[in-house]
This record gives C-alpha cells, sequence and structure tokens, in this order.
C-alpha cells in the first residue's frame, strides 16, 4: 500500500463524512447516519475504491484493518466538520432547533469539544478497522488474484 492509496482514502472518507453530516441535520435521520458512520463507512469507501479496480486493488485483511482505520477517523472527523458548523447555523435561524449542545461547546469550551472529536474518532476508526478487515477477508473469497500471487521472493545473499 503507497501513499497516493491513503491520500484518496482520506480525501474519500472526508467526502462521505461530509456527506452524512449534511444528512445528519435531519434530526430523524441522525440516529442512522451515526450507525452508517460507526460500522458502514469503511465498507463503503473501500467498496467505492475496488469499483472496476480504479483506485484499490487486492487487499488482504491486514491492509484491510489500516485502511478502515484510517477511513474511520477521517470519516468522523468529516462528519464534524460539516455537521456542527451547520447546527449553529441553523440554530441561528431556527430557535427551536435541536443543537446537541454544540453552539455551547464553541461559546465555551472549543478545545473540550476538539478532544470528544478526537476520542469519538479514535473510537470509530477501530470500529471501522474491524469491519473493514471482515470486507477484505469476505473479498478474498471472491476476488480472482494474479498467479504467482503468494510466491515466496527468489532473493540470494551471498557474503
Amino acid at each position: 500500500m503507497n501513499l497516493l492509496i491513503i491520500k484518496r482514502t482520506i480525501i474519500f472518507s472526508l467526502i462521505l463524512g461530509a456527506m452524512l453530516g449534511i444528512v445528519g441535520l435531519l434530526p430523524f435521520l441522525i440516529g442512522y447516519v451515526l450507525f452508517i458512520l460507526l460500522f458502514f463507512s469503511s465498507v463503503i469507501v473501500i467498496l467505492y475504491m475496488k469499483k472496476n479496480d480504479k483506485y484499490l486493488g487486492i487487499i488482504d485483511t491486514q491492509q484491510g484493518a489500516i485502511l478502515g482505520s484510517i477511513i474511520g477517523f477521517f470519516s468522523t472527523v468529516g462528519f464534524f466538520l460539516a455537521f456542527s458548523p451547520m447546527v449553529c447555523i441553523i440554530k441561528l435561524i431556527f430557535k427551536n432547533y435541536y443543537s446537541y449542545a454544540i453552539p455551547d461547546a464553541f461559546s465555551m469550551g472549543l478545545w473540550l469539544f476538539a478532544i470528544i472529536v478526537f476520542m469519538v474518532s479514535i473510537i470509530f476508526s477501530m470500529v471501522n478497522s474491524v469491519s473493514a478487515m471482515g470486507l477484505a477477508f469476505i473479498l478474498s473469497y471472491f476476488e480472482k488474484k494474479p498467479e504467482e500471487y503468494d510466491a515466496p521472493l527468489d532473493i540470494k545473499i551471498e557474503d
């Protein structure tokens, strides 16, 4: 796995998190959005990247776990980056909108809000790591591996 794949993964997960943050502004969908963010954001991003093998090739379970943790962390950060300011704006417009105490957190303790977002992102990254590892395990049965995929290297070291 190279740096280009990781950069693309970060970008796609930030976009997914921001889209889920905008959808989560509807109060009756916030539970579903958080469920998708917690369990399925890594599955969605990996399946999107594997579509037509354009961004991602064959991955094993270790690479799936690493990608899942990256996706889980950055999709949660993207969610809060889109959701929090929009909640504050909507709260200014509609006084009876439930604001999840986000405007109060911004006005009284922004550092505490940043720590809460960071810790929630770590927890979501661990859960998404397991989801992506399971997806990579399931995909290993359905994908065709090229010949000699597991072949050992034929290198001789002579002193």
